[in-house]
């Protein structure tokens, strides 16, 4: 039976981390909630506004989803807010879940809402001065809504801090991907995977996934790369990085400053992770920042080892020396010394593994994080609880 009616604007031109979350929810649980989708299009994109050109569009409706686009000429065009305004009094949802700085401030606008508002906060870029007065926005646009989802307890204090009710937050971790254990892959298999990368058999490989933007701190991996080859020379080691963003192009011109064009590569975004993950020694999260971060629930599902900062909510998901080994952030040298001592050591760096998994498999299973949404849902239209009541939901 269904039991909600849900809109979910999402901004994403990719299959973003919280996209994936938002679709693999949305496709398991057909049975109890009616979720459409509003996405943003930009008319430069192409003759039909960029829907040709938008990856989350044909995934979600590859899947089933409905998918409504909204034509736009930039970021906060107000066509497009009256457009967003038109289709959800069109659609009449129960709830309106937002995914995005500007989603978030268009619904804030409104001045009659006749549906509960869920604000999905997944956490701020501070890659330029726009994005910068962009994320003011949302100091003033969350205070609005109903409700606001984040991922992590350190994400939570930072949005009281910025004059979110703490009973108006509620914390619902990612969860662990499915399909993605890669034990079910055969050595042959694996062996073309590396071939296909560039990858000799006799060499460890780092990988690294997400946006090229300052505070996923890349730089500090690679200067960890050139601290590793100085102390071991002997090692053979690849750093391959999956990921597109601003900070492209100053990260190439620093691996070619370090002379380091034969040991890391910048692969670009990767619609599909799966194979890099299936050939991995070990999985580096450089970050500066961090929510509850989808590519370390990917690293773990996959059983790759992992070095990590500690930052956000990192440590939420992974103990230091029991399920990874945790740096703090902006430490090459920490990083180098980690990456080292898990290349090293396998015996550890697969016990560490191990841990994680069996640990992520008990407390972010998607079913936790299905029964999470499902009781937002209810607690956001004041309806009765499911039978497991706030077992998994948690308040901070």
């Amino acid at each position: 039976m269904i039991k909600h009616k849900v809109l979910a604007v999402v901004e994403a031109r990719v299959v973003t981390g919280p996209a994936k979350n938002i679709l693999r929810f949305a496709t398991a649980n057909r049975h109890r909630v009616e979720i459409g989708f509003v996405t943003f299009v930009r008319q430069a994109d192409g003759a039909k506004g960029g829907q040709e050109n938008n990856l989350f569009v044909s995934t979600a409706q590859s899947l089933g989803l409905s998918v409504k686009t909204i034509r736009e000429a930039g970021p906060l065009d107000s066509s497009a807010r009256a457009a967003l305004k038109h289709i959800c009094a069109q659609e009449a949802p129960d709830i309106v879940q937002t995914h995005g700085i500007k989603s978030h401030f268009f619904l804030s606008l409104l001045r009659e809402r006749p549906f509960r508002w869920v604000a999905f906060h997944h956490g701020y870029t501070n890659e330029n001065f726009k994005m910068r007065i962009y994320n003011q926005f949302d100091r003033w646009s969350l205070r609005r809504s109903d409700l606001v989802v984040t991922v992590c307890s350190e994400f939570s204090r930072r949005l009281q801090h910025r004059g979110v009710r703490k009973e108006q937050i509620v914390i619902v971790p990612n969860s662990i991907p499915e399909n993605f254990d890669r034990s079910n892959t055969d050595r042959e298999c694996r062996a073309q995977t590396r071939a296909n990368f560039g990858i000799a058999a006799d060499e460890s490989l780092l990988i690294s996934v997400g946006r090229l933007s300052k505070e996923k701190g890349h730089r500090y991996l690679i200067d960890a790369m050139s601290h590793i080859r100085s102390l071991a020379p002997q090692l053979r080691i690849q750093l391959l990085i999956a990921g597109a963003g601003p900070s492209e192009s100053e990260l190439e011109r620093q691996i070619r400053r370090l002379n380091l064009s034969q040991n890391v590569r910048i692969l670009g975004y990767l619609p599909d992770v799966k194979p890099l993950f299936s050939i991995a020694d070990l999985f580096v999260l450089p970050s500066l920042s961090e929510g509850c971060p989808n590519v370390l629930l990917e690293s773990i599902a996959t059983r790759v080892p992992i070095v990590a900062s500690r930052v956000g909510g990192v440590p939420e998901l992974v103990r230091d020396a029991e399920s990874a080994l945790l740096v703090p952030p902006a430490n090459a040298e920490a990083l180098a010394e980690s990456v080292g001592k898990l290349l090293f050591d396998r015996v550890k760096a697969e016990q560490l593994a191990d841990t994680a998994f069996e640990t992520a498999r008990r407390q972010f299973a998607p079913e936790l994080y299905d029964q999470n949404v499902l009781n937002v849902y209810a607690q956001a239209t004041r309806q009765a609880r499911s039978p497991m009541g706030d077992a998994h939901l948690c308040v901070d």
